[in-house]
């Protein structure tokens, strides 16, 4: 996300958008604070990964979810939807829902 956002708001904004997610993930969530607190105030994907595994599985699948989802909705307000979607499409991938569905036959 990184290198796909910075050209636009630089690197300093993608931090900035990160930590402001940080913030209101436990806000949100206060069932986080210890996990958003474990977490580096910079954009450490190593640093945050590390501190997920130490999570369940299911913790961890919530507590990324709901920061991804936060950290969206704080660039859409920024740059617009369309904009983020175009910046963030590489990023995001496929997902599970684009995939074409298969056909049953009786």
């Amino acid at each position: 996300m990184d290198a796909a956002l910075a050209p636009i708001i630089g690197n300093q904004g993608v931090v900035a958008l990160y930590r402001r997610s940080l913030h209101l993930c436990t806000a949100r969530h206060p069932q986080f604070a210890a996990t958003c607190a474990s977490v580096p105030a910079s954009m450490d994907v190593l640093a945050l990964g590390s501190v997920l595994v130490e999570q369940s599985d299911a913790d961890a699948l919530l507590f990324s979810e709901v920061m991804l989802t936060i950290f969206y909705e704080l660039l859409t307000t920024l740059i617009g939807p369309s904009l983020t979607a175009r910046l963030l499409r590489d990023v995001w991938g496929p997902s599970l829902s684009d995939t074409p569905s298969q056909e049953i036959s009786p």
